[in-house]
């Protein structure tokens, strides 16, 4: 029994042990990324795959598929090659100087030539759920700007200035810059095109927009969640902005631009919550916004709808019309 109870003392101590241990790792991790950041030389590196990005990490340069990316809690920062291939990591100083040094006449740097398509997640989603608008532009010349942002981890306003200071990297003058969006990223395209005295708006001209599945006049569904405590918790703070209505004091972008809507084609829609018909998330007279220039609805679901073929297609034709 003494030793049963002996037992039953030391699995609890081990477990204690292990967790205060786990927690010093973590700790000395952080402290050594955070030290990083403020770090004036180039740390030892090992070339190895990354996630890319995803809700904690904000791309703050590009050149040619390669990008500088910042850690939104340590700050410290990390240079991808275009297989998100960690090759440099330290301050953001250094992985900028790392990125300059690899791109003037090497394969894959920007060509200064060619037009550009900045290309925007949704909220919670990465660079991946945006690949086949990327792969189609590519194909058709553009250089894509597909930018990771934490969509959860800032406000609107954040992510705008950080596609600004991202934009104001590109190379070249005079180039013609759009931007393909889903859901959220369309709010903070409208906010970045709403900002004045950002150095890239002198340096090139702007082209047009595709804006997928954007709740340009909010979202009845964030409304609903507002109502329920830490129902948006989860969300971030675009969700609680888009449920106090920001989306609306949001100017319609000047360009022309194309609205796309997801539905099931029914009055009722997919989702109860949401007035009229939807996409299961944003109902289709949500994402109306006054000037548009024109519009496209097909049957899906807010998840999906932008790597439907038809929207894919129809996404490029409209960047490439005259």
């Amino acid at each position: 029994m003494i030793r049963a109870l002996s037992h039953r003392l030391v699995r609890p101590r081990r477990a204690v042990a292990a967790a205060l241990l786990a927690l010093s790792a973590l700790s000395a991790a952080f402290g050594c990324h955070a030290a990083a950041s403020g770090s004036s030389d180039t740390l030892p590196n090992l070339a190895l795959p990354t996630g890319g990005g995803n809700q904690l990490w904000a791309d703050v340069a590009h050149d040619g598929g390669w990008r500088v990316q910042r850690h939104v809690w340590t700050g410290h920062a990390r240079l991808l090659d275009g297989s998100d291939v960690r090759r440099a990591w330290g301050s953001e100083e250094v992985c900028r100087a790392a990125l300059a040094e690899r791109a003037p006449g090497l394969e894959g740097a920007s060509s200064v030539s060619r037009p550009v398509a900045v290309v925007l997640h949704g909220l919670w989603r990465s660079r991946d759920s945006m690949s086949a608008i990327t792969e189609a532009l590519e194909e058709r010349g553009f250089e894509v700007l597909d930018v990771a942002y934490p969509s959860t981890r800032g406000t609107i306003a954040e992510h705008a200035a950080q596609v600004a200071g991202l934009l104001d990297t590109l190379r070249g003058e005079g180039r013609e810059v759009s931007f393909v969006t889903h859901s959220l990223g369309g709010l903070v395209t409208r906010a970045l095109l709403a900002r004045e005295g950002d150095a890239w708006r002198a340096r090139h001209r702007l082209g047009r927009a595709v804006f997928i599945a954007a709740p340009h006049r909010g979202a009845a569904l964030a409304r609903v969640g507002a109502e329920v405590p830490g129902a948006l918790t989860l969300y971030g703070g675009p969700s609680q902005e888009m449920a106090r209505g920001v989306a609306a004091t949001l100017p319609s972008p000047p360009l022309p631009f194309l609205d796309v809507a997801a539905a099931r084609g029914t009055e009722e829609g997919w989702n109860p919550l949401v007035p009229g018909d939807d996409d299961g998330v944003v109902g289709v007279e949500e994402t109306r916004l006054e000037g548009e220039t024109k519009r496209l609805v097909v049957r899906g679901t807010h998840t999906f709808v932008m790597r439907d073929p038809e929207v894919v297609r129809a996404a490029v034709e409209f960047l490439l019309a005259d």
